[in-house]
């Protein structure tokens, strides 16, 4: 009994502390804003000392069916690779009203991409720049936005070095160099954050504001619905304690019901656009390896143990996530942002195919990432702080060679792997 009183009492303070939003000064744009422009000059220096191996662009075998894979060492052929080329389809010629196929089996297309990034993009190459710097310019404006709102998050729950501990985590993980790379990834955490941080402090009109913008940048809308339901569930369960008017509960519940139906917008345009209803779906599955049947999300290979390296990882990544979550300093996070680390890895889990994509979309389970919340009052020295900033940026540095030369950097033979995923 008195245990979870001390549980109630940790997540009322940490409640407390939503409504201390800003840190003082302007702390909360030059911290996170020094950290993120210091790791971009890293992750730069990486990228172009690691493409200096790319090779010369290869024709494509169905070249009128997928968009051309440059290869050279230019900062712009590094920063609009793979995926980015599929955007440069987009911000070029937009989006098919049919949708190609060959022998009747639906190809790769541009509609697996949804809108919202590359029509930032496309309004950047107005200015005159060319696509690639301007996906650049775009994702590396909106990661620095996001780190910032990061930072100005978890200061009043964290602490300022704790806050300023988990964007360098994030600036220096594996895939950083998505922060700054033709991918959707920056907006993504932008709009995310801004949805939390705005369901956190009860705001739900900005809430779906943020919302409604994600459902048009990435597939990640289920697991924030789950987010919105516990954050409604656990008021409507404290009401007692803490006062739930009906017109608020009505409108928290309407939040949940409308992130979840948000992630039906894209795949209906889709389907309106191209005259077909399953659109999204058969463009989705046109990715799978030829002869999968359904579709083999990580869950249906580790039940059927497909790959023992699949089944470790999965475990050892869950098992991590269940003890950081369920340690007694994660409740610093807020239930909102709790909620999310481990329902986002489960979505994950259930919805996305194995497939080398995992590490970059796991940056968007955030604040795992930065698994020792109470940092703040661990490490109180400024030599002991220096020092795990060091530690903490070598090791990320050399997670980031390792990613960007197996799974980024264009080498001999990855063109077939490119089109044949």
């Amino acid at each position: 009994m008195g245990e979870q009183t001390s549980e109630r009492g940790a997540e009322a303070a940490a409640d407390r502390f939503t409504d201390r939003w800003v840190p003082g000064g302007r702390q909360w744009v030059v911290v996170p804003l020094a950290i993120f422009a210091a790791s971009r000059l890293i992750s730069t220096s990486a990228l172009l000392l690691l493409g200096r191996g790319q090779p010369a662009y290869v024709e494509p075998r169905a070249p009128h069916h997928h968009p051309r894979l440059q290869s050279h060492a230019s900062y712009a052929d590094l920063v609009s690779n793979w995926d980015g080329h599929w955007y440069s389809r987009i911000v070029e010629h937009g989006y098919p009203s049919h949708l190609p196929t060959v022998h009747g089996v639906v190809q790769q297309n541009q509609w697996a991409y949804y809108p919202l990034y590359p029509s930032l993009v496309k309004l950047a190459t107005w200015t005159g720049l060319s696509y690639a710097l301007a996906a650049s310019l775009v994702s590396t404006v909106l990661g620095a936005l996001a780190m910032c709102v990061l930072y100005r998050l978890l200061a009043p729950r964290l602490g300022t070095f704790g806050a300023a501990m988990s964007v360098l985590a994030l600036c220096v993980a594996p895939a950083a160099v998505i922060w700054q790379v033709a991918y959707t990834e920056s907006l993504a955490l932008l709009l995310l954050l801004l949805a939390l941080g705005s369901l956190a402090r009860r705001h739900y009109g900005r809430y779906l504001t943020a919302v409604l913008l994600l459902s048009l940048t990435r597939p990640v809308v289920l697991p924030l619905a789950g987010v919105a339901a516990v954050h409604w569930l656990l008021r409507w369960r404290g009401r007692a304690h803490e006062p739930f008017p009906r017109r608020e509960a009505r409108t928290s519940g309407a939040a949940v019901l409308l992130t979840g139906a948000s992630f039906l917008i894209w795949p209906a345009v889709t389907g309106i656009v191209t005259h077909r209803p399953d659109a999204y779906v058969v463009t989705q599955q046109a990715w799978l390896h030829s002869g999968a049947s359904g579709w083999p999300t990580y869950l249906v290979a580790v039940i059927h143990a497909s790959s023992t390296t699949l089944v470790v990882g999965t475990v050892v990544v869950l098992g991590f996530l269940a003890v950081v979550l369920l340690r007694k300093p994660a409740q610093l996070w807020g239930i909102e942002m709790r909620a999310w680390s481990a329902l986002y890895p489960l979505y994950v889990l259930v919805a996305t195919v194995p497939g080398t994509s995992v590490v970059r979309y796991g940056l968007l389970c955030v604040f795992p990432w930065w698994p020792v919340p109470e940092i703040e009052d661990r490490v109180t020295t400024l030599r002991a702080r220096a020092t795990l900033v060091v530690v903490v940026t070598v090791l990320g540095i050399a997670t980031q060679v390792v990613w960007l030369h197996s799974l980024y950097v264009v080498l001999p033979g990855d063109h077939q792997r490119f089109y044949h995923p």
